[in-house]
């Protein structure tokens, strides 16, 4: 009985749970099958509100390795249907095939670009050729291997074609390292019009600066990385993308083929295909199934998508090749492996995020306010509307106004233009008086002495007493002195040397403040200048390996000039440094203050001061080292050799006895904790 009412229990359980299965449950979930992420202020992707949602999955298309879409202005959706040698034309407000293209010419039709006028351009590799066709597929030219001789050698299988209003064709071949093929409509060879720089490696670096001609020729050839794609949009501008590289993947071009964006753009490495609708807004695609929008500066605005190998989910791909963008807005990408159509519906806050875009470029600045303030009160920390506001206030010449919202965004390009014309101001409203002020000092000076000078002197005497009261100081005698060292470095050192001047707690005193002035330049600069937040810095390191290093110098060089027969004393190489860092100390406070009145025009002034102190104190402090030892030139830079040497062993050793230690310690860890769970 007892085994029978377990039985029956069990039962029971089990038809609970099938009927709450079974009944509609509330789930937060979402329609969005990735996350969609934006650009932080420090160039990092975070999670931010759904872009685009999955609209659309066609499946019906009979689709075979398709590689290439094309959207034109009719909104019909041409597809590269490569394993099938067709091109299909998708009826995007139908929902249907429209048409297709077919030719005997086609043997791998890989890329298509269908023009204004309605010509339609297939890039056939398999053919090793350009087809060209009108509004009634008729074929009306073929553009085959260029007869140039500087293009004897380069392999011709066009995969990829984009035409510019002129008529000139640009084409990505297979395996073609020389950049982006350029030819006339003719067919005639006009060179390539955009080449990728060849990554080196500093081995490689090396090699091209110190072997021969012979000895580089005899070494393997360093190709550049190679492009996917190449896009042309309505204005003529040519756009590429490139896989191998995060940095610069995608390019916008000029009429020279240089690279527009004014910084490197970061991209996935493995991005196979760019397109650009009618506002400039750029939508690329990476093989794994990621797709990036960017403004046409080349901002990153969304980052959506995700990879998934054997199940099928809406929105997620086994193998991206490409994507367009269709009038409304929607993109359109395709499955290479699976032959699916795909398309994407922007959100309300996509759509508000762009309309604020387009009316800050037609230069509808209260509007696009209006429009980013909305966004703001969607998501505080878009760094797309702060910069989106900052903009728009700088335009409307409140600048105190953009600076906030240019110093969230991080945009320290615009802070400065911004806070140039507030420093305008600020001098226009300010400078007469203080000038006066300072006039009015110098004359009440003057005065003073004057007076004082009928009168015996005594304040001027008030002030020579003072000033050798505070000379007798020990430690602030020993400051004195280390302000002085620099201007005539080789006679105050041999002071120190011969008449043992200067003292190890003044030079202690120097270390501590130089580091207090150090770190300080490190965390403490105006915020143009402040290139690292403190919290991303990791002080604990920053501070020993400070101190590590300067004992280690002074150590090592000890060592050095003991067996080098130096003549200066332990004590004395603990003071040379701390003597001659006064020129560096001074430029490093120098250039922390006045980073806050600086704009990134003026950055040359606080490079050069910085320049100048450091310069100065490394000749100073080398001035030092040769003095105190009684060295020659020579000597001394192999001491100061030998010391960086005796540095490094001394640093490889010491992570080797942690490493070792580490290891020790876990070792006897899990010993210990084994005997007690043993005797336990």
């Amino acid at each position: 009985m007892r085994r029978h009412g377990k039985m029956r229990r069990g039962l029971f359980l089990l038809a609970v749970v099938c009927l709450v299965l079974q009944l509609p449950m509330r789930a937060s979930a979402n329609q969005a099958t990735s996350y969609t992420y934006a650009a932080d202020e420090n160039g990092y992707w975070v999670r931010t509100q759904d872009a685009y949602l999955p609209d659309k999955t066609v499946t019906e298309l009979g689709l075979s390795s398709p590689e290439d879409l094309f959207i034109d202005e009719n909104n019909m959706l041409y597809i590269a249907d490569t394993g099938n040698r067709r091109i299909v034309i998708y009826d995007i407000a139908k929902g249907e095939i429209a048409d297709e293209l077919t030719s005997s010419e086609f043997t791998a039709p890989r890329g298509v670009y269908v023009t204004e006028e309605g010509d339609i351009y297939v890039a056939d590799s398999g053919a090793k050729a350009v087809l060209i066709f009108n509004q009634n597929f008729e074929l009306t030219g073929k553009l085959g291997r260029p007869d140039a001789p500087i293009f004897a050698d380069t392999n011709y299988e066009p995969k990829r074609v984009a035409v510019d209003g002129g008529g000139n064709v640009y084409l990505i071949g297979e395996g073609v390292y020389n950049g982006v093929i350029q030819l006339a409509k003719t067919g005639e060879f006009l060179g390539y019009f955009a080449v990728n720089d060849a990554d080196l490696t500093f081995a490689q670096r090396l090699q091209q600066m110190i072997f021969t001609r012979a000895q580089l020729a005899n070494l393997v050839d360093i190709n550049p990385t190679v492009f996917t794609n190449v896009f042309v949009d309505r204005s003529g501008i040519v756009y590429t993308a490139t896989s191998g590289t995060s940095k610069n993947g995608m390019k916008k071009h000029s009429t020279n083929g240089g690279n527009m964006f004014k910084s490197n753009v970061w991209s996935y490495d493995t991005l196979t295909d760019l397109y650009v609708d009618k506002s400039g807004l750029i939508y690329t695609c990476s093989s794994e199934g990621y797709i990036n929008i960017y403004s046409k500066n080349g901002e990153e605005i969304f980052s959506f998508g995700s990879y998934v190998t054997t199940v099928d989910i809406s929105g997620l791909f086994t193998s991206l090749p490409s994507i367009a963008v269709d009038v409304d807005g929607n993109i359109w990408a395709v499955d290479g492996s699976k032959g699916y159509l795909q398309s994407f519906k922007p959100t309300e806050y996509a759509q508000m995020v762009y309309t604020a875009m387009d009316l800050y470029e037609e230069g509808r600045y209260d509007e696009a306010m209006e429009q980013w303030n909305q966004v703001l009160k969607l998501n505080q920390m878009s760094i797309l509307a702060h910069n989106g506001v900052g903009k728009a206030y700088l335009h409307a010449e409140d600048y105190e106004s953009s600076l906030e919202h240019f110093q969230v965004a991080n945009n320290k390009d615009f802070y400065s233009q911004a806070y140039w014309e507030v420093r305008n101001k600020w001098l226009q409203k300010w400078l007469g008086p203080i000038l006066g002020i300072v006039i009015a000092l110098l004359v009440l000076k003057k005065i003073v002495g004057v007076i004082d000078g009928k009168k015996g002197g005594h304040i001027a005497a008030a002030k020579k007493r003072a000033g050798e009261k505070a000379k007798s100081l020990p430690v602030l005698k020993d400051f004195i002195y280390a302000l002085k060292t620099p201007r005539h470095p080789m006679d105050y050192y041999y002071e120190i040397r011969k008449y043992r001047q200067g003292s190890v707690l003044a030079a202690t005193v120097i270390y501590v403040l130089f580091f207090l002035d150090f770190m300080a330049f490190k965390t403490l600069k105006g915020f143009i200048y402040q290139t690292m937040k403190v919290e991303d810095m990791d002080i604990g390191s920053i501070v020993l390996g400070f101190f590590i290093l300067l004992g280690l110098f002074i150590i090592c060089n000890y060592l050095v000039t003991s067996i080098n027969d130096g003549d200066g004393t332990f004590k004395q190489i603990y003071m040379i440094p701390a003597y001659g860092l006064m020129p560096a100390m001074i430029s490093l406070l120098i250039v922390t203050l006045v980073s806050y009145v600086l704009t990134y025009n003026e950055a040359f002034l606080l490079t050069i001061v910085l320049l100048i102190g450091i310069t100065w104190s490394v000749i100073t402090i080398f001035l030092g080292l040769q003095t105190v030892h009684d060295y020659t030139f020579g000597e001394t830079v192999k001491s100061i050799i030998l010391t960086v040497v005796f540095m490094v062993i001394v640093a490889v050793i010491g992570i080797i006895i942690s490493i070792m230690w580490d290891s020790l310690y876990s070792f006897l860890a899990a010993v210990g904790k084994e005997m007690i769970q043993n005797v336990i």
